[in-house]
């Protein structure tokens, strides 16, 4: 409709238990906006100046949905995956690493694409 080209795909590979975890985690704060993850990053006196009365969970973040999610990626997204491998366009990045490695990884896909 835009005509517009795609010139990257970004795939984060992470695995299912990971997945689960990380949305099963994930906090946000309804005052300053912030989101935290109870596991792997969670709120603080140290980080978070409002109360933990405003830290509150998606409704739909529960293992049934978290998993239903991972089962419609595997059938539907996946797939779509070779796809791109093969026009070249697929740069597939260890999500399992700390989120400044892979933001540098990410930042680093794109700077190369500006040039």
């Amino acid at each position: 409709k835009y005509n517009q080209k795609i010139s990257c795909v970004l795939s984060l590979d992470v695995d299912k238990e990971s997945v689960i975890n990380r949305i099963l985690g994930r906090q946000s704060c309804a005052n300053c906006g912030l989101i935290f993850n109870k596991y792997y990053n969670p709120a603080t006196k140290k980080n978070h100046a409002c109360d933990s009365k405003f830290l509150s969970k998606r409704s739909d973040d529960n293992k049934k949905t978290i998993i239903n999610r991972y089962e419609t990626y595997l059938n539907i997204t996946l797939p779509i995956i070779d796809f791109y491998k093969k026009q070249n366009l697929l740069h597939q990045i260890n999500g399992m690493l700390e989120i400044d490695q892979i933001f540098d990884e990410i930042r680093g896909i794109i700077a190369s694409l500006e040039t």
